[in-house]
Order: C-alpha cells, then structure tokens, then sequence
C-alpha cells in the first residue's frame, strides 16, 4: 500500500545550463515591490516539498533531513536504502503493478495523475524500480522553469521522476505530445520517465496520448494502516487495532498520508504501552484523541486550571519535554516573566512544589527525576493549544522557547531536539498564519547565539511545502534591506542558508546572494556572501549557467540586475583557490571564456565608485596572480586590456574606464622612488603601457614609462 504521496519537490532539468529565468525573475521583481513578511504572496509557487514535513520528523534530525532534500533536488542518484525503505510499505494490487510496468515497457513513458494523495510518487518509483532498480533519480528544474524534453535526461538505464503534480495547469498545457516525441530518445538509452501530475492538468495536457497514463485510485486506508505497522521496523501486530472500530472509523476515508500520521501515532501508544501498562481500551482512546491533536481534553483542563503556576508549569514541560523536574520549575518561573507575569515566590515552601505541579498537569515524575507525559503526541499538542489560544503571547513565547536552546541546564541531546522543534513549530505557524514574522524573529535571535540552528531554519522554510514561495519572497525583500533594517547577523546566516540550498536552486540563491552584497557594509557579511558564491561557481554544472545569468543581467535595462551582477563577480573575482589563483581562472574554470571576464570587468570599470573598495579588492588578487602565475599573466593582461577597450564597440577609449583601472594599478602597486623596481612595479608599468599603444586616439606614440 503506498505511503502518502512524497512530496512534490521542485526538481530542475538536468541541462542546468540552460536554465532560464525569465518567467521567474519577473515575479520576484514583482513580488520584491510588496512587503513580503504580510499576507499572500499569490503569484509565487515553487512547489518545493521535503520526504516529511519538518513539522513531524519523527525524531530525524532537521539537519539529516535537509541534506538528504538537498541531495534529491540536485538530481543525484536516490540512496538505494531511502528507495527501500520507502517501497517497504507499498502494496498496490498484482494487476495494477503490472499494468504501470507494461506502459512503461511499451512507451518508456508513464504519466501517473490522479487526486492529491492518491500515492503517486511512491507508485512511480515502484514502476521504475522493477524496470532499473535503484538507478532512478528526479529530474531537475528550477521554479518556473518548462520541462524542455527528455534529450537532457543523460544516462543509460535510468529512471527518471518528473513532477508536475503542484503546478499550474497552464504551463504544461501541451506536454502530453512532448512526452510522446520523447519516448525514442529514451527507448534509445534504455531509460525511463514517470511524470507526475494531477488529473485536471493532464486532461489539458494530454492531447491524444492517454495511451502513455494512469489514474491512481486512493488505496484502502486499512491496508495502508497495516502495511504501515507491519511493514516498518520494529513491526507492530496490526489485527487488535484494525478490530478497534474507533480506529477504523477514525481511518475511514482519509488520504494515505493521515493514515500514516495514525500509524506514528499508534506506534507511539504501543510504546507507552511497555512504560505504563496503560489498558488497550485506553491507548485507543489516547491514539483517537492524540489524532485530533488533543484539543478537547486540553480545553477541558484549561477549563479547569486558571492557575497560571498551572499553565506555565504544563507549557515549560512540554516545551523541555524529558528534561528534569527542577529544570522545568526554574524555566516555568522565566516563561511566567516572559509572558508579562510575576511568577508566584517560592521562598521557605511557599507556592506548589514538583509533586504538585506535575500531578496538576497529569504527567509522571520517572526514577531519573524527569517529566514524561503518557500520553502519545501530548507535548506537542500543549504548544499548539497554546498557539490557537494566546495568539498575543507568541512572540513572547516563542522568544522564550529560543532563549531555552542556550539552557546550560539541559543536556546537549535535549538541546538538540528543542532547535528542532522548535524550527518544525515556526514552520508549522508560518504555514498556517501565512507570515514570516516568527521566522524572522526566530533567526535573528538565533544567528547570535545558535548560528548554525539559524541557517538549518532558514534553509528548513525553503525546502517546506507549506512555507517555501513565502519564504523565498521574504529572503529576497530582506537581502534588498540595509543593515539597519537587517542586523549583519541575520545576514550572514541567509547567505549561509543561501549556500547550501544553491545546490538544488543555483539561480534563485544567486539573485539573492548577489543583492545580500548589494546592500551591506559588514565585512562578515561580503565574505559569507563570497564564500557561497564561490561554492555555487564550483558546481561545474552551473557554472556555464552563472556566466549566462551574469551576462543576461548585465545587459538589461534593469538598474538592479546589472548591479547585482556586478556585485556577483567581484565578489567572486576576489576568491582565491590554492597558490593563490583566482577561482574563475583555475584550471577547473577553463570554459570561462576570456571575453566573458573581459565584460563583466568592463561593467565594473564603468561603475568604479560604489564597487571601489571590493573591486580593489578583486584586482588586487588577479594582479597578483599574474605575477606569482607566468601562465595566467598574459589572460589577465589581456583580460584587462579588452576590459578599457572593446575595438567591436569602443571607437575610442573610455576615459572613465582607463583612469578607473589606472588608479586600481598604482593603488596595488604605488610608485615608490627611494625603492627600486619590483616585479609588481614592472607587471604594471607593462599593462599601462600596453593600454597606451591600444588607444585607438593615439597609437604613434610610446607614454613615458611611469617610475618604477
């Protein structure tokens, strides 16, 4: 039975070269006019999706998860263990197995739609797994961007995922024709391609060839409940559950995926079942009740306790869930202060004592002295209650439940699993509210004090399917803001997030990297900005695609782009590899053509006064390189040359660019009289001379050479 369909990541074509941007630049320019931390951001759909929601990892570390995201969206080869793991619980009937493999064995092509949830992803990685086994991966796309056909699809005996499932109706209105043409080239390479869509699109885009789909009926939720019991280690005995009528009438007609929800939470029970000996009768009350997030029982305690001791004993808990007794009693006193309150004194025995309080809040004081509710899923149904009940507390709380991740009184594992709920609730809010403002506040806290917890939930808000247009959106609006608007530390930890999601979406990271270094003065900030654009030009399949974006940019009639694509190369232009070489000169970069450099230095020169200090910075570094490097000294001459003049275009020089380039040298070189030559002095007298004979005004004569 298959799991909940997996989610609809926004995968790009693997020709990421020939990326395009167009359709989505237009929006983010659109959408960077608005505020983007208020209301909806309608027009911008990415679509990306993770394996689970952050929300509920079921114990994953967010950090695992990402990266494991990251790896899927990039293209790469899907783990052959997450392919096994996730076939484990996929039991579709013998006919409808056979009747997939057969299209694909006719056509090469199988298109799969149906209602959301149906189980389509798990049902196309089970079709191709039969046909090429674990060779499958997911075919890459940026957001926005058409699927330009199965040429680009390089590999012998691969299965290949498209995605379609979230996307506008319109945009693939005639891919079912393409898709037929395409069935030769894969035929050719012995791969295959399995397109997921939803059933409305495909009535639109199939045009004539539904002999190349499917539609996938919902599978029978009991069956999806045992396969998930069963089928998942360690195995649970699902014949009492599936005979508890409350549990197959809480089942009866949900999507695969809020029956797995059941099953983690059945698990859970099963659990506590060891712990505490609790009735069966009982468990299944607490699997019911835990499904419907606890909301009746939570009002009816509240309804009972008005004492805030109470309350913020019962929030402390569940926000520090496992931690010790006396920890939670110390942290309720705070999170009373937190919230405006003057929390009861507890001098002599004055006020509640440990006992009390966590019998008021139905939990259990275990042998380690730490405090364990009995009841599945009960700690995170606290929070939410609490988020639905005081939506005027949030910011307060939530400030506080930041600060508990620096509790030098918890122990480092319960740390670490509070930063993760932590960023699953602010996504969870995020999602639901439709505003960025509790992402913002999160981070900015964090980038002090748990930096690395802030890029993970920078790059979390990215890779959710909840949060992911809205995220994107208000990264851009914030990269555009200054540093008084937006303090250097929230900054550094976006182009951090920038960096490590470049990889999967290398063309949306760049314009937002590029307007970071457009609008900051912190150094810290211009040398993350840098590092990550040197990690994104060292992804050798996107680095033709940088070239072309930075040149589209550069050309426009836009005063942003072509500032932010000068920013991208002198910042990039400034980054070393090993001996000191420029990184855009290595030998790993040769298909950078010097024509290209020549262009983008141009740009530079043209516009020297607010690039002065980074484009010192950047000429500096390849001045010298090619003193240190005879190889590279004649490009870089070269380079620079082309750079003041262009015979195609220049019918003269332009005085600004060569009185620009003329200060850059002797600022890296400056004449010193009393000294005598050096290698830096004669590099540039050489090039100053060179510019001299080029000048198309004045080619007879030799300029006295400059003192060296």
């Amino acid at each position: 039975m298959s799991t909940q369909d997996a989610p609809s990541p926004e995968l790009r074509d693997s020709r990421s070269g020939r990326e395009e941007l167009h359709e989505l630049s237009r929006g983010e320019e659109k959408r960077a006019n608005q505020d983007a931390e208020e209301g909806p951001v309608a027009d911008y759909d990415p679509h990306i999706s993770v394996e689970q929601r952050f929300g509920r990892n079921d114990g994953v570390a967010i950090g695992i998860q990402i990266a494991q995201e990251i790896h899927r969206l990039r293209g790469d080869l899907l783990n052959p263990d997450w392919i096994t793991q996730r076939l484990a619980t996929y039991e579709r009937s013998v006919e409808e197995r056979a009747a997939l493999t057969g299209i694909l064995s006719r056509e090469n092509v199988l298109v799969l739609h149906g209602p959301e949830g149906a189980g389509r992803y798990t049902a196309a990685l089970d079709a191709l797994h039969q046909k090429v086994g674990t060779h499958i991966r997911q075919v890459r796309r940026e957001p926005g961007e058409p699927f330009n056909g199965a040429e680009g699809l390089q590999g012998k005996d691969t299965g290949w995922i498209l995605d379609l499932r979230d996307e506008g109706d319109r945009r693939h209105s005639g891919i079912g024709p393409a898709l037929a043409e395409d069935a030769s080239h894969l035929q050719r390479s012995g791969s295959y391609l399995a397109v997921l869509i939803s059933t409305e699109a495909w009535e639109r885009a199939a045009k004539g060839t539904t002999d190349l789909d499917y539609e996938l009926p919902f599978p029978d939720s009991k069956r999806v409940l045992r396969a998930h019991l069963e089928k998942v280690t360690p195995p649970v005995e699902a014949a009492r559950w599936l005979n508890a009528k409350k549990i197959t009438d809480g089942i009866d007609d949900l999507v695969p995926a809020a029956v797995v929800e059941w099953a983690h939470i059945i698990r859970e029970a099963e659990r506590l079942e060891e712990e505490t000996g609790q009735s069966f009768e009982e468990l299944v009350n607490h699997v019911v009740e835990a499904a419907e997030d606890w909301r009746t029982r939570l009002l009816e305690w509240h309804n009972n306790h008005c004492d805030s001791a109470h309350r913020n004993y019962l929030l402390a808990a569940s926000v520090l869930d496992g931690a010790t007794a006396e920890t939670v009693y110390a942290a309720a006193d705070v999170l009373a202060r937190a919230l405006g309150e003057t929390p009861a004194p507890h001098t002599g025995q004055q006020g509640l004592g440990v006992i009390a309080l966590t019998d008021a809040i139905e939990a259990d004081l275990t042998e380690e002295d730490t405090i364990a509710f009995r009841r599945p899923r009960f700690a995170a149904a606290v929070v939410d209650y609490f988020w639905a009940d005081r939506p005027h507390l949030i910011k307060d709380f939530t400030r506080w439940t930041a600060a508990q991740t620096n509790n030098k009184d918890l122990p480092d594992e319960i740390t670490d699993q509070l930063a993760d709920r932590v960023i699953g609730w602010a996504l969870d809010y995020m999602d639901r509210k439709r505003t960025t403002k509790l992402l913002r506040e999160i981070a900015e806290q964090w980038a002090e004090s748990l930096p690395e917890q802030a890029s993970d939930l920078l790059t979390a808000a990215v890779l959710d399917p909840g949060t992911s247009r809205r995220a994107c959106a208000a990264y851009l609006t914030w990269a555009r803001r200054s540093d008084e608007e937006v303090p250097p530390r929230l900054k550094v930890a976006l182009a951090q997030a920038c960096e490590r999601l470049a990889a999967a979406y290398p063309t949306m990271m760049l314009l937002r990297l590029t307007e970071l270094a457009a609008h900051t003065e912190s150094e810290e900030v211009l040398g993350t900005v840098g590092q990550a654009l040197t990690v994104l030009w060292d992804l050798p399949k996107q680095r033709q695609a940088i070239q072309d974006r930075l040149k589209e940019w550069a050309a426009g009639t836009q005063e942003g782009r072509r500032t932010a694509a000068h920013h991208a190369f002198v910042h990039l232009a400034a980054r070393t590899a090993e001996g000191g070489r420029p990184v855009l000169l290595t030998a790993a970069h040769e298909d950078a053509h010097w024509a290209w450099h020549a262009a983008r230095w141009r740009g530079l020169l043209d516009n020297s006064v607010p690039f002065q200090k980074p484009l010192g910075k950047a000429l500096n570094v390849w001045m010298d390189a090619a003193v240190a490097h005879s190889d590279l000294r004649e490009q870089i001459l070269t380079i620079f040359q082309h750079a003041v003049y262009q015979p195609q275009t220049d019918p003269v020089y332009v005085a600004e660019r060569f009185l620009a380039l003329n200060r850059l040298l002797y600022s890296w070189a400056p004449v010193q009289s009393s000294q005598p030559p050096t290698d830096q002095g004669y590099l540039r007298d050489q090039l100053i001379l060179a510019l001299h004979r080029a000048d198309p005004a004045a080619p007879m004569s030799e300029p006295h050479a400059p003192v060296g």
